[in-house]
C-alpha cells in the first residue's frame, strides 16, 4: 500500500499519510491467548509508535516550512506630497522562509490512551527449565467470540481511545529573531 503524495511548488512532495505498521494484506493468524502483560506491552509499543510518527512528522514541518520560501515586501513608504496626495512606494522584494515568517508546526503527544476489551483472565502456571514455578496472568478472547457467533445475549464492547493535545514547539527550534533599526541613508 503506498501512502497518497501531495506535490507542492518547485515538485517537492510529501506524504499524506504514513504507511501502515501493519498492512492490511498481511495474512494474521490469530492466537487463543496472550500473555495479559504481552497485551500491555503491545499497546504501550503501539502508543510509542504513533508518538514517533507525530514527532517525526511535527520535525519534517520544521523542515518543510524552512525550505519554503515566499516572496515579501518588507517596507511600504507613505508619501504625504503637498498637494495633499499620497503616493506609495514598495521595498525591494525579499525572499524569505515561512519558518522566517513566523508560521509554526504544531506538535502534539498523547496525553491519555485507553483500551477497553472483553476477555477472560486466566491464571496459567509454568514450570521452568530448572523446575521452579511461575503464575502468569493470560487473556483469552476466544470463548467471549464463540458466545457471540451461536448469538448468545452477551454484552461485548471494544474501545481505543487515544486523547491528543497540542503542546509546545521545542524552545530550541523557536528562532531568536533580533529587530535593528535600517541605517539612514
Amino acid at each position: 500500500m503506498v501512502p497518497p503524495r501531495i506535490t507542492l511548488p518547485a515538485n517537492r512532495t510529501f506524504e499524506v499519510f504514513r504507511p501502515p505498521l501493519v498492512t492490511p494484506e498481511t495474512p494474521v493468524r490469530e492466537t487463543p491467548s496472550a500473555s495479559f502483560g504481552d497485551l500491555v506491552r503491545m499497546l504501550a509499543e503501539g502508543i510509542a509508535d504513533a508518538q514517533a510518527s507525530l514527532d517525526r512528522s511535527s520535525a519534517e514541518m520544521v523542515v518543510e516550512l524552512a525550505n519554503t520560501e515566499v516572496e515579501i515586501i518588507p517596507n511600504v513608504t507613505e508619501t504625504i506630497n503637498e498637494d495633499g496626495t499620497v503616493t506609495f512606494s514598495n521595498g525591494a522584494p525579499q525572499k524569505v522562509s515561512l519558518l522566517q515568517l513566523g508560521v509554526r508546526p504544531t506538535f502534539y503527544q498523547f496525553s491519555q490512551a485507553v483500551c477497553e476489551v472483553v476477555m477472560d483472565i486466566k491464571i496459567v502456571e509454568n514450570e521452568t527449565e530448572n523446575g521452579t514455578r511461575r503464575f502468569s496472568l493470560f487473556a483469552s478472547t476466544s470463548d467471549v467470540r464463540f458466545e457471540r457467533k451461536l448469538n448468545r445475549d452477551v454484552k461485548i464492547s471494544s474501545k481505543l481511545t487515544a486523547t491528543l493535545v497540542p503542546v509546545p514547539m521545542p524552545l530550541r527550534l523557536e528562532p531568536v529573531v533580533t529587530t535593528t533599526p535600517a541605517p539612514e541613508g
